[in-house]
């Protein structure tokens, strides 16, 4: 075996994926990550946008690098206290819808592949630095994760950040806007993830980082939602409410509210006072609920 194919091999090996407790606290992590960052775009696009984590394996960089879409465009960022890189990419179709609806200008179709104005570049470093907000927040210890945005890259396709055989843990991050589903891809090394406490430990034995990965993923923020109610009206209504109009809700005043996660039906209660701010009392769980429905 010639030397040139020991290094295609090393190369293009698959990669060994990350431990089950690490890729657990890994996954609650990014999942996190998405619901914040959805929350952050959300407030600077004129339309609706879901973000949601897909899946994630491990590649070799070379590998990730070459697969990501062209063109394309990357945050390039440094996470952690000890700044390990990490690339954050998205199709070019895919931005230009969002630069278009944060300049007040939606697509009524994915737009044609184009180069950015310096206006459209400035949109995209702004979406990029809601990128590093929502990796630091979504962080489950006390203080917020280290993230900074070193620039954004034009055709990530092309760069050359990483070694080619550097062990990368590759997320799918999937996109539903108006105009349809798209894709990004998060890319960020097996050994920058341990120096934050994510690591891969299966060559020691049963891991002794597991302890301290079950504290992590328990530590991570849920985000609950008390509903108060809905209704429903005419778009003619809705462009005729003023300050001062009151909404009737389909949810009568002695019924108890509902607490979702991620969707789902968890409580039930009613809201109460706690000192200066508002609360809420739980007063039967989702089972003991079906249970009362079924009797």
């Amino acid at each position: 075996m010639t030397n040139s194919d020991a290094t295609s091999r090393s190369i293009f090996a698959e990669p060994r994926r990350l431990a089950s407790e690490a890729n657990r606290a890994l996954e609650a992590w990014q999942k996190t990550v998405c619901s914040l960052l959805q929350e952050n775009w959300r407030a600077l696009l004129g339309s609706d946008l879901t973000v949601s984590l897909r899946k994630t394996d491990s590649s070799t960089a070379i590998r990730a690098v070459n697969q990501l879409q062209d063109p394309g465009y990357a945050a390039r960022l440094q996470i952690g206290p000890r700044s390990f890189g990490s690339l954050f990419a998205f199709p070019s179709r895919l931005v230009q819808a969002l630069v278009s609806d944060m300049l007040g200008t939606p697509c009524e179709e994915w737009p044609e592949v184009r180069d950015l104005t310096t206006v459209e570049t400035s949109m995209v470093e702004l979406l990029c630095g809601e990128i590093t907000r929502a990796i630091s927040q979504a962080w489950p210890e006390v203080e917020p994760l280290e993230c900074e945005l070193e620039c954004v890259i034009a055709r990530p396709m092309r760069s050359r950040l990483f070694p080619p055989d550097e062990v990368m843990v590759r997320t799918f991050v999937s996109f539903e806007t108006h105009l349809g589903p798209e894709e990004g891809v998060w890319l960020m090394p097996q050994a920058g993830l341990t120096t934050i406490g994510i690591s891969n430990s299966g060559d020691d034995g049963p891991t002794q980082a597991a302890p301290q990965i079950r504290v992590l993923a328990e530590q991570l923020p849920i985000t609950m939602v008390v509903q108060l109610g809905g209704t429903r009206m005419s778009l003619a209504d809705l462009n005729g409410l003023k300050t001062g109009d009151y909404l009737a809700l389909d949810q009568g005043v002695n019924q108890p509210l509902e607490v979702t996660i991620d969707g789902r039906l968890h409580w039930l209660g009613h809201p109460c006072r706690l000192g200066t701010r508002q609360g809420f009392q739980i007063i039967a769980s989702r089972k003991q609920s079906k249970a009362a429905k079924k009797t």
